[in-house]
Protein backbone atom coordinates (compact mmCIF):
# COMPACT_ATOMS: atom_id res chain seq x y z
CA UNK A 1 0.00 0.00 0.00
CA UNK A 2 1.69 3.28 -0.70
CA UNK A 3 1.94 6.19 2.04
CA UNK A 4 -0.90 8.28 0.03
CA UNK A 5 -3.23 5.51 0.12
CA UNK A 6 -2.45 5.07 3.66
CA UNK A 7 -2.86 8.55 4.44
CA UNK A 8 -6.55 8.79 2.46
CA UNK A 9 -7.39 5.71 4.90
CA UNK A 10 -5.90 7.49 7.89
CA UNK A 11 -8.06 10.81 7.37
CA UNK A 12 -11.41 8.38 6.36
CA UNK A 13 -10.73 7.23 9.89
CA UNK A 14 -10.89 10.17 11.51
CA UNK A 15 -14.05 11.72 9.68
CA UNK A 16 -12.69 12.81 6.43
CA UNK A 17 -14.29 12.66 3.50
CA UNK A 18 -12.75 10.68 0.97
CA UNK A 19 -13.93 10.33 -2.60
CA UNK A 20 -11.64 8.12 -4.06
CA UNK A 21 -11.07 7.56 -7.79
CA UNK A 22 -11.40 4.46 -9.82
CA UNK A 23 -8.24 2.71 -10.09
CA UNK A 24 -8.22 3.14 -13.70
CA UNK A 25 -8.63 7.00 -13.95
CA UNK A 26 -6.56 8.87 -15.35
CA UNK A 27 -5.81 12.67 -13.95
CA UNK A 28 -4.35 16.12 -15.95
CA UNK A 29 -0.99 16.73 -15.34
CA UNK A 30 -0.64 18.39 -12.37
CA UNK A 31 1.72 21.07 -11.49
CA UNK A 32 4.63 19.78 -9.37
CA UNK A 33 3.56 16.41 -10.79
CA UNK A 34 7.56 15.13 -10.20
CA UNK A 35 7.06 15.15 -6.98
CA UNK A 36 4.88 12.96 -6.66
CA UNK A 37 1.59 15.74 -6.65
CA UNK A 38 -0.02 14.06 -9.85
CA UNK A 39 -0.17 10.74 -8.26
CA UNK A 40 -2.27 11.78 -4.83
CA UNK A 41 -4.89 14.16 -7.59
CA UNK A 42 -5.37 10.94 -9.20
CA UNK A 43 -6.29 9.25 -5.98
CA UNK A 44 -9.46 11.34 -5.25
CA UNK A 45 -11.91 13.97 -6.20
CA UNK A 46 -12.94 14.95 -2.64
CA UNK A 47 -11.15 15.52 0.46
CA UNK A 48 -12.06 17.31 3.44
CA UNK A 49 -12.97 17.35 7.00
CA UNK A 50 -16.28 16.95 8.00
CA UNK A 51 -17.17 20.78 8.50
CA UNK A 52 -15.27 21.29 5.39
CA UNK A 53 -13.47 23.93 7.03
CA UNK A 54 -10.18 22.19 6.08
CA UNK A 55 -9.41 20.37 2.34
CA UNK A 56 -6.89 19.21 0.28
CA UNK A 57 -7.15 20.48 -3.37
CA UNK A 58 -8.12 18.06 -5.59
CA UNK A 59 -7.37 17.95 -9.55
CA UNK A 60 -11.27 19.90 -10.20
CA UNK A 61 -9.49 22.33 -7.99
CA UNK A 62 -6.70 22.67 -9.70
CA UNK A 63 -8.04 23.27 -13.39
CA UNK A 64 -10.58 25.49 -12.43
CA UNK A 65 -13.86 23.02 -12.77
CA UNK A 66 -14.47 22.78 -9.06
CA UNK A 67 -17.80 23.72 -7.50
CA UNK A 68 -16.57 25.71 -4.81
CA UNK A 69 -16.36 29.09 -3.00
CA UNK A 70 -13.05 29.02 -2.17
CA UNK A 71 -10.47 29.31 -5.51
CA UNK A 72 -7.27 27.37 -4.86
CA UNK A 73 -5.75 31.28 -5.94
CA UNK A 74 -7.80 33.21 -3.25
CA UNK A 75 -4.75 33.26 -1.10
CA UNK A 76 -2.31 34.89 -3.77
CA UNK A 77 -5.51 37.09 -4.44
CA UNK A 78 -5.34 38.28 -0.94
CA UNK A 79 -2.11 38.90 -0.92
CA UNK A 80 -2.07 41.03 -4.31
CA UNK A 81 -4.67 42.79 -3.30
CA UNK A 82 -2.72 43.51 0.17
CA UNK A 83 0.59 44.42 -1.63
CA UNK A 84 1.63 47.90 -1.21
CA UNK A 85 3.29 48.45 -4.33
CA UNK A 86 4.57 46.42 -7.78
CA UNK A 87 7.24 45.26 -6.04
CA UNK A 88 5.50 43.64 -3.52
CA UNK A 89 2.87 42.33 -6.29
CA UNK A 90 5.83 40.83 -7.98
CA UNK A 91 7.27 39.39 -4.74
CA UNK A 92 3.79 37.57 -4.66
CA UNK A 93 3.53 36.33 -7.79
CA UNK A 94 7.14 35.10 -7.59
CA UNK A 95 6.36 33.01 -4.65
CA UNK A 96 3.06 31.30 -5.80
CA UNK A 97 4.77 30.41 -9.54
CA UNK A 98 7.18 28.90 -7.47
CA UNK A 99 4.64 26.57 -4.81
CA UNK A 100 1.46 24.67 -5.77
CA UNK A 101 -1.02 24.75 -3.18
CA UNK A 102 -2.12 21.46 -2.07
CA UNK A 103 -4.19 21.84 1.50
CA UNK A 104 -6.23 25.14 3.01
CA UNK A 105 -7.84 25.46 6.03
CA UNK A 106 -10.44 28.33 6.72
CA UNK A 107 -10.86 26.80 10.25
CA UNK A 108 -9.53 29.79 11.93
CA UNK A 109 -6.97 31.67 10.65
CA UNK A 110 -6.42 31.39 6.76
CA UNK A 111 -3.25 28.71 6.39
CA UNK A 112 -2.08 26.26 3.47
CA UNK A 113 0.16 23.93 2.17
CA UNK A 114 2.35 24.22 -0.92
CA UNK A 115 5.04 22.22 -2.85
CA UNK A 116 7.94 24.40 -4.01
CA UNK A 117 8.21 23.30 -7.53
CA UNK A 118 11.49 22.83 -7.71
CA UNK A 119 12.43 21.12 -4.50
CA UNK A 120 9.51 19.34 -3.65
CA UNK A 121 9.68 20.30 -0.25
CA UNK A 122 6.59 20.93 1.93
CA UNK A 123 5.92 24.22 2.94
CA UNK A 124 3.35 26.17 5.32
CA UNK A 125 1.85 29.48 5.33
CA UNK A 126 -0.41 31.21 7.11
CA UNK A 127 -2.20 34.77 7.14
CA UNK A 128 -1.23 37.87 7.43
CA UNK A 129 1.86 37.17 5.24
CA UNK A 130 1.03 33.90 3.19
CA UNK A 131 4.44 34.25 1.35
CA UNK A 132 6.27 34.12 4.76
CA UNK A 133 6.23 30.26 4.75
CA UNK A 134 7.95 27.84 7.03
CA UNK A 135 9.40 24.26 5.99
CA UNK A 136 7.54 21.54 7.32
CA UNK A 137 8.39 18.46 4.99
CA UNK A 138 11.23 17.53 2.76
CA UNK A 139 8.72 15.75 0.77
CA UNK A 140 4.71 14.91 0.33
CA UNK A 141 5.18 11.70 1.12
CA UNK A 142 7.27 12.12 4.29
CA UNK A 143 4.44 14.76 5.09
CA UNK A 144 1.97 11.71 5.04
CA UNK A 145 3.96 10.13 7.30
CA UNK A 146 4.38 12.75 9.82
CA UNK A 147 0.54 13.37 9.68
CA UNK A 148 -0.24 9.67 9.75
CA UNK A 149 2.47 9.65 13.14
CA UNK A 150 0.47 12.22 14.80
CA UNK A 151 3.76 14.76 14.34
CA UNK A 152 3.38 18.46 14.14
CA UNK A 153 1.56 18.86 11.04
CA UNK A 154 -1.29 16.42 12.48
CA UNK A 155 -2.39 19.52 13.85
CA UNK A 156 -3.69 20.77 10.41
CA UNK A 157 -6.14 17.91 10.18
CA UNK A 158 -8.72 18.61 13.81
Amino acid sequence: MTSQQRFLDHLAARGWTVLRTTPNSTSAAAPADAHGYGAFLAAFTELHNANQTRWFLSAADHDGTADTAFAWHTLRDISLEAALDDAGRQAVLDFWQQHTPIYMSVAGDYEFLAIERNSGRIVHGIEPEFEDTRDVAPSLAALFEDMIAGRATATLLV
